[in-house]
């Protein structure tokens, strides 16, 4: 019996399992590769399941925060307007996953408004940058570094 029965652990416990006991005992080279390429989509998948949902919060949350107080500094902030209005128009109503993408997707469109309207020798441009580069380094978290697994 698990006492932390999360999908993260679920997945540890797998990823364990076909390591500990699958893998050793698997003679053909390509099948350890593929097993390996599994193992490594196993783990990528436990590190999204643990962070997915806040990170998609929190970007959303600083991109939607970020253009309400820039919107109003830029020349042309049409777009910008209009994206942050679409978001502010579909609140966060729960924290199921299909909920929380949907906003993201509006979230993603508020970033991208900022990052075509602020020019670059804004003031604040580098607060936009800095939205990227977080959203960029959970991309790397979930997705770990580039590999070619099972090969030498």
């Amino acid at each position: 019996m698990m006492s932390q029965p999360s999908a993260a652990r679920l997945l540890e416990v797998v990823r364990k399992d076909l390591s500990e006991n699958v893998l050793p005992a698997i003679a053909d080279p390509q099948t350890t590769a593929n097993l390996q390429m599994v193992l490594h989509v196993l783990e990528t998948i436990e590190v999204r399941v643990q962070h997915e949902i806040a990170w998609m919060c929190e970007e959303v949350g600083a991109a939607e925060e970020l253009a309400a107080s820039i919107a109003a500094e830029l020349p042309v902030a049409g777009s910008l307007t209009a994206a942050l209005d679409r978001l502010n128009q579909a609140p966060l109503a729960s924290l199921h996953l299909d909920d929380v993408t949907t906003r993201y997707a509006l979230g993603s469109e508020v970033l991208s408004c900022l990052l075509e309207q602020v020019p670059a020798d804004h003031p604040r441009r580098p607060e936009v940058e800095r939205l990227l580069d977080d959203r960029l380094a959970h991309e790397v978290a979930v997705m770990g570094e580039f590999a070619l697994v099972g090969r030498s």
